[in-house]
């Protein structure tokens, strides 16, 4: 048998268990029953005439042939969507799905500015979300699970472009009258790391917020970590230490906001750009050019566009 005994269905199988590396999860994602998903792969690697994964109870491992057809796999796909987005797009870009994924401390805050945009502008869209962590994201990017991704820069990983949408200032968010937020704006020589309250380790905006120390933390000092953007606010409520919160964070301001401070940085450039990100091999470079122009015109004045 021939490759052409492959349909995509079959393509999108290989590609989901490299995803997954497992073939209930696999096959879940899919939609199909385990055996099912099994049997597709079988037959793929039976027409290609080579072992794609090593499977036993505990693990499945992608082959050193098996990435390289996966690879072209994937490519294979997002060329088969971008014909059915130009088939099926009415002249224009975001009409039907669009898989998008969000970092966790920008998505509560950004997608509600979207919404409303987007449903006015693009009625035939359908957006899918996903919120997680910036290599979460990028790993289910560049695996075709996502079509596009909103990241704060740097972002660094191979087959993957960026484009940069805005610039979101940094802003002190301290107990009410902690002795920091005094004077205003806040000079960073004042920052204190030992003194900070940071979101666990995987949120790049921990290590923005570092950067912008002129000390870095001392060993033996208990380090306070939050989950989330909204846990690391109460937190800065009900203690002693601070923080610094993204400008559309501090625009959405809770019920507590009588316990807090919020207070511009004396230096502007402290904050974090955020882009789109998506795959070399996206054909679809139109959604990526209206989301981004959507982004732009939607944002609040706290953040500078960019590009």
């Amino acid at each position: 048998m021939s490759i052409h005994h492959l349909s995509l269905r079959d393509l999108g199988y290989v590609c989901a268990v490299a995803e997954h590396l497992n073939f209930s999860r696999a096959a879940d994602a899919k939609a199909i029953t385990q055996p099912a998903m099994s049997e597709r792969i079988r037959h793929s690697e039976e027409v290609l005439g080579c072992l794609l994964f090593e499977r036993n109870k505990r693990r499945v491992l992608v082959t050193p042939k098996g990435k390289d057809i996966v690879a072209l796999a994937r490519s294979i796909l997002d060329t088969a969507d971008a014909i059915d987005g130009l088939a099926h797009a009415q002249e224009q870009p975001l009409s039907g799905t669009l898989r998008l994924g969000v970092i966790a401390t920008l998505g509560p805050y950004l997608i509600p500015h979207l919404l409303r945009p987007l449903a006015t502008q693009y009625p035939n869209l359908e957006l899918h979300l996903t919120e997680g962590l910036t290599e979460q994201l990028l790993d289910t990017l560049t695996s075709g699970g996502l079509d596009l991704v909103l990241a704060a820069q740097p972002v660094e990983r191979d087959g993957v472009r960026s484009q940069d949408l805005f610039f979101e200032p940094f802003y002190l968010a301290a107990p009410k009258g902690h002795s920091i937020s005094i004077n205003t704006p806040v000079a960073t020589r004042t920052l204190n790391a030992d003194d900070m309250i940071l979101l666990h380790e995987g949120h790049c905006l921990s290590g923005q917020a570092l950067d912008a120390c002129p000390t870095k933390r001392s060993s033996g000092v208990e380090r306070l970590q939050a989950t989330g953007l909204e846990t690391l606010r109460h937190m800065i409520a009900s203690g002693s230490r601070y923080s610094l919160l993204p400008a559309l964070a501090v625009g959405k301001r809770p019920p507590m906001k009588a316990l807090i401070d919020y207070v511009p940085l004396a230096d502007h450039r402290v904050g974090r750009r955020i882009a789109v990100c998506w795959r070399n091999s996206y054909r679809q470079l139109g959604n990526v050019q209206a989301l981004a122009d959507t982004i732009r015109t939607s944002v609040p004045n706290s953040v500078e566009h960019l590009g």
